[in-house]
């Protein structure tokens, strides 16, 4: 059946789907977000207020019974996404997960093969690939204006310590998190070197706690190697007293360096001279991803993250865990 509006339920009110995803559901064009779940019910209901849905739920399985509802957003914890994915899939309904995909490899299997049972799309919400620097460097690429890519890097890095009873303290349980920073941010730039270098074939990292009391790391280092022969590097840190966002792709015939790639600037350095772009990220920041899967479940066509490509960055922290912990390289 063809979808003309695709109508949104959500699963989870708390800060990603407020500031972030949420708003996208229904900024993009034939996007409508109809309901929101969340178990608190004070919580749905002021959410749903605010952001114009039209009703709430405190009961999962009162949304999957929706039939108004076409796709659900899944804004929770990574702790909950597999089991939650499978049953938005066995309910008839496309699935948009945020990152990262799930736990563990073994996870992110069972939700692709789920939504593959019950014929629905899956995607997962990597959204920096949408955005227009991003998109722009993939197009720089193709056509060849470095080279054949080699290397690639990046470097994430800034001062966090959340609050203990804090919205978003979570992110240091490693039973609800599934790790520390590795998992957390460094996911968005691990996917982004897939997107670029193609999969991973061999990890090696040390993943630290070096400042803080946490039961995950908050400080690591990564070496890759991926299918094509391409190398990676990596360092992430909350413990650092600088905001750091670097990325940089060095190929045979020159390199592209963004700086500040947060802000969507970037060089291309190759045949002797430097071009400079600046293409700020959208204000929404899933707005364009959500606008392709819309798209593409209007049309019917595959997207473009599918979960085959979300997993890839979880099979680089899981290996990366194993690495650290055994002081091995770890072949994929």
């Amino acid at each position: 059946m063809s979808i003309d509006t695709v109508r949104w339920g959500l699963i989870g009110a708390g800060d990603v789907a407020e500031h972030k995803g949420g708003p996208a559901l229904y900024t993009a064009s034939h996007s409508r977000l109809v309901a929101v779940m969340s178990r608190r019910e004070e919580r749905a209901r002021s959410f749903a207020e605010r952001h114009g849905a039209d009703r709430y739920y405190t009961d999962l399985d009162a949304l999957l019974a929706d039939e108004e509802v076409d796709a659900v957003y899944i804004a929770t914890p990574p702790h909950v996404h597999c089991e939650l994915t499978e049953r938005v899939a066995a309910a008839g309904k496309h699935v948009l997960c945020e990152k990262p995909m799930a736990m563990t490899v073994a996870e992110c299997r069972r939700m692709i093969e789920a939504c593959d049972a019950a014929g629905v799309q899956l995607m997962i919400a990597y959204y920096r690939r949408f955005f227009p620097a991003y998109v722009r460097i993939k197009e720089l690429l193709k056509a060849g204006a470095i080279g054949t890519p080699l290397q690639v890097r990046a470097h994430v890095a800034s001062l966090y310590q959340p609050r203990p009873d804090g919205e978003r303290s979570w992110l240091v349980q490693p039973g609800v998190a599934g790790g520390g920073f590795l998992t957390d941010v460094a996911t968005h730039r691990l996917d982004l070197m897939t997107y670029y270098m193609g999969n991973p074939r061999q990890v090696a990292a040390f993943t630290d706690t070096l400042r803080f009391d946490f039961d995950v790391d908050d400080t690591d280092v990564l070496i890759l190697r991926f299918e094509g022969g391409g190398q990676g590097a990596a360092m992430f840190s909350w413990s650092v007293g600088a905001e750091i966002n670097e990325f940089e792709l060095c190929g045979t015939d020159g390199r592209i360096l963004g700086r500040d790639i947060g802000q969507g600037r970037f060089d291309v350095v190759a045949g002797g001279t430097t071009r400079s772009f600046h293409l700020p990220p959208p204000a929404i920041t899933h707005l364009h991803l959500v606008e392709h899967f819309v798209a593409c479940l209007r049309s019917g066509t595959p997207n473009r993250l599918s979960g085959e490509e979300g997993m890839q960055a979880t099979r680089i922290t899981e290996a990366a865990y194993q690495s650290s912990a055994e002081g091995t390289i770890v072949t994929l």
